[in-house]
């Protein structure tokens, strides 16, 4: 199950609504707590034991953290808490042959608990339920956004909903729906013909237009998530952050990557790069530290070599952008944003052909003059860039900051009340055809 699921939309939310509504405010918490493992439960009974083991060695750890007056003592708990979730993540993503659902994205939230009490950020929670809520709840459970535990604990015990912050949630929600089910599912299904093809027998234009597409099928697929968990959140009385701020709109990679799963990022940066020193012990140090911070980024992705590839690539350009190349694209800024409109999609091509050899096909019919290829349709460009135009054409008025202007100006007038209704049961009618696709993040 997960949120673009009919018995997620149908069964599991609407009950799980009315009883959230009708409790008292302070059993809500549980109320959540128990849903949000029901939520886990459903998509595998492995994954909900793993998560409930993790809660509670986590909260033994954070209650001697708290209790104890010895730094030594406090160390060895919060070592031990960083090897636990750190191994039993580990093992899940190289050595087992399923992955628990969320497992990535809640051990960062246990570590940001972890490391928040350990250095006294923020008080232990009150008790086991209150981190369970915290760590598990459903809405962000499958791919984020990521809490920092100082930030976000208080709402746990202090949060209010009212009407206009479950109309405004409500229609975050379908919004997001529509993002993941109208563009990206649509957009899948042409990097999908284009897997089915084969590598080698696409034209340039066509290879061209599958890294497009899948970039947009990645973002509006991850956006749509990001804001279905923000649309439940105010629905339930809490602010979750945006994760995207229009990456596209970036003019350096360091930009689009402070854009883009913002909340991933400021993780990384709070927890691993300022830790290890950030930017404060010369540019040698920086370097290092950058190209660190993007090799984890890359493991935390995936198994497969192609990840690796992926951040050090990325942790490359960014250590050149702090030299000389942030310096040429803040005095070019067309050809800053050309940069990113011709980069990022190469890099989300690594991202997404795990295979090294089969990538190294995909690039020679990116830059033919590099090797061959059979090109069977030299023209099968124009007959997808036909079937496909509208969208890309919607994809690009949907991410444009305009839309964005109207959409905070007009969301709650009757016109675009009525647009969200048509477009909800236009996504219901997908999903009942299977022109569907799970969220593409719940994999990593």
């Amino acid at each position: 199950m997960e949120l673009s699921d009919l018995n997620f939309l149908f069964r599991f939310l609407p009950v799980f609504l009315v009883l959230y509504i009708l409790c008292p405010t302070k059993y809500r918490n549980g109320v959540l707590f128990g849903f949000s493992l029901l939520f886990c439960g459903l998509n595998g009974v492995e994954g909900a034991a793993v998560l409930l083991c993790s809660l509670t060695v986590n909260y033994a750890a954070l209650c001697l953290m708290e209790v104890s007056r010895k730094p030594a003592r406090r160390k060895a708990c919060l070592s031990l808490a960083i090897l636990f979730n750190t191994g039993l993540l580990g093992y899940y993503k190289y050595a087992a042959e399923t992955l628990p659902i969320g497992i990535s994205f809640y051990t960062f939230t246990l570590l940001s608990a972890d490391i928040d009490v350990f250095l006294r950020r923020e008080r232990a929670p009150r008790n086991w339920m209150e981190l369970g809520t915290y760590t598990a709840m459903f809405p962000r459970l499958l791919s984020g956004p990521i809490t920092e535990y100082h930030t976000s604990i208080r709402q746990l015990r202090h949060r209010d909903t009212n009407g206009k912050k479950v109309e405004y949630g409500l229609s975050l929600v379908i919004a997001g729906l529509s993002l993941k089910v109208i563009i990206a599912d649509t957009m899948g299904i042409l990097w999908h013909y284009i897997q089915t093809v084969g590598f080698e027998s696409i034209s340039t234009p066509l290879a061209w237009m599958g890294a497009a597409a899948y970039s947009m099928q990645l973002f509006f697929d991850f956006q749509g998530y990001s804001l279905m968990a923000v649309g439940l959140g105010h629905m339930l009385g809490f602010d979750l952050p945006h994760n995207f701020d229009h990456p596209y709109r970036s003019r350096s990679i360091s930009e689009y990557y402070r854009r883009w799963h913002i909340s991933l990022g400021q993780w990384f940066r709070n927890y691993l790069y300022i830790p290890l020193g950030g930017s404060r012990k010369g540019a040698a140090r920086t370097a290092f530290n950058l190209l660190a911070v993007w090799l984890v980024t890359g493991i935390w992705h995936g198994v497969t070599p192609n990840f690796i590839l992926w951040g050090l690539i990325l942790g490359t350009f960014i250590v050149l952008e702090k030299g000389f190349l942030g310096r040429l694209l803040d005095a070019h800024r067309l050809f800053s944003h050309l940069y990113i409109w011709f980069l990022i999609p190469l890099t989300w091509i690594i991202f997404a052909v795990t295979d090294l050899h089969s990538l190294g096909i995909y690039f020679t019919r990116l830059f033919p003059f590099w090797g061959s290829g059979i090109a069977v349709n030299a023209g099968d460009w124009v007959t997808q860039g036909r079937a496909y135009l509208g969208i890309f054409l919607a994809a690009l008025a949907v991410s444009s900051p305009p839309t964005d202007y109207l959409w905070k100006k007009y969301w709650n007038t009757l016109p675009v009340k009525c647009i969200l209704f048509v477009l909800f049961w236009v996504c219901v009618y997908r999903i009942v055809t299977g022109m569907h696709n799970p969220f593409m993040y719940r994999n990593f």
